[in-house]
């Protein structure tokens, strides 16, 4: 990849990464699966279709990250992260995988 295409990458992730962190400001703390699946599903039936708009931006705040992600996986190193973001990137990025699952899995989607 070269320089311009990294740059590029880089500018979509960092995008990505802040879309998906600001769509999840609200969740109530300690934000782990279950305030995850409060905040995007609700509690009973009518709840979870009310939140629906909600819980498809989610899904697909997840792919864009996801897609971003994938795009610069291997090189991420020659983006100018450097080992510790990119262990964080790795972090976050199975996490909100998981959160998804959780979250889709209690909708029923």
């Amino acid at each position: 990849m070269d320089e311009i295409e990294l740059a590029a990458c880089r500018k979509e992730l960092e995008e990505a990464t802040s879309g998906l962190r600001e769509l999840c400001e609200d969740v109530a703390v300690p934000m782990q699966a279950k305030q995850f699946v409060a905040y995007f599903c609700g509690t009973g039936g009518q709840a979870a279709k009310d939140k629906e708009p909600r819980r498809r931006a989610f899904y697909a705040a997840i792919g864009r990250f996801q897609q971003a992600f994938e795009a610069l996986h291997t090189d991420l190193a020659a983006a100018g992260y450097v080992p510790r973001e990119v262990a964080s990137i790795e972090k976050e990025s199975a996490r909100f995988a998981e959160l998804g699952q959780a979250v889709g899995a209690a909708a029923g989607d």
